[in-house]
């Protein structure tokens, strides 16, 4: 099967090989684990895969011993090769607390292997500066600006959170907490997100003094709650929206 991702960059999971579309001879292979790590991201793009279930399919059911370090080190991996094509929008998310996420909007495929394709090894290509096209990079979801929120431990030994630089839009309050979303919204889909991020605090992340909410949902769940949303409830102790610590997120999928 042949992957198209972001429109720049395919993947050929039979045998690992990546390369550019606009240069097909920029290409590179990967080896067999982070080749089928990432054959199984692609194939369940759209859907947050947690860091068990790859563990599970990708290194205890070929009898390899799996360890998270393992996942970390792979997935940087795949990210830089990403990268070294050109590539330079962060197509898989990580997910504090629950796992990855890749993006459906990213990811196109079929069953056709371009045999004009050669594996071959070289020396790294020059990397180039490449933006990708405005409509694409609209489609992204601006929801990626908190999916990629990584995590590293502070001196004090806390496991902590920093965003990029992006903005917050705030939608309204669940009790004492201020809630913000990724996108500027008008009045009536700010007032339908508040609703449903309430409901999902509700059930899953309660309103706790002095923290905040950051809520994502896709078109069709603001509607007609069918579809996938992401809460995540962060201490935010310096008030600026820029350094989160402590967050509880949870991701959901309505049929």
């Amino acid at each position: 099967m042949v992957f198209t991702i972001f429109n720049m960059i395919a993947f050929r999971s039979e045998d690992g090989v990546m390369w550019d579309l606009a240069q097909p001879d920029r290409r590179l292979s990967f080896t067999a684990i982070p080749a089928r790590l990432f054959t199984y991201l692609l194939e369940n793009a759209d859907r947050m895969v947690g860091r068990e279930e790859l563990l599970n399919n990708i290194w205890d059911k070929y009898g390899l011993e799996p360890s998270n370090n393992s996942v970390n080190q792979y997935i940087s991996l795949i990210r830089k090769s990403l990268i070294e094509l050109g590539c330079e929008e962060e197509i898989i998310k990580t997910i504090p607390r629950v796992g990855f996420y890749i993006a459906g909007e990213m990811v196109s495929y079929s069953q056709e292997t371009t045999k004009n394709i050669k594996i071959t090894s070289s020396e790294p290509q020059p990397r180039r500066s490449r933006w990708p096209k405005p409509l694409l990079l609209a489609i992204s979801f601006i929801i990626s600006t908190l999916l990629i929120l990584q995590p590293f431990r502070s001196a004090t030994g806390y496991l902590e959170y920093r965003i990029p630089k992006s903005t917050l839009y705030k939608i309204g309050t669940i009790a004492n907490c201020p809630v913000y979303s990724l996108n500027n919204n008008s009045p009536d889909t700010a007032a339908r997100k508040e609703r449903l991020a309430q409901e999902l605090a509700d059930l899953h992340a309660p309103c706790i003094s002095n923290e905040v909410f950051v809520f994502h949902s896709g078109e069709h769940y603001t509607y007609q709650q069918s579809g996938r949303a992401f809460i995540a409830r962060c201490a935010n102790s310096d008030h600026s929206l820029s350094h989160f610590s402590d967050c509880r997120a949870v991701y959901v999928f309505a049929k």
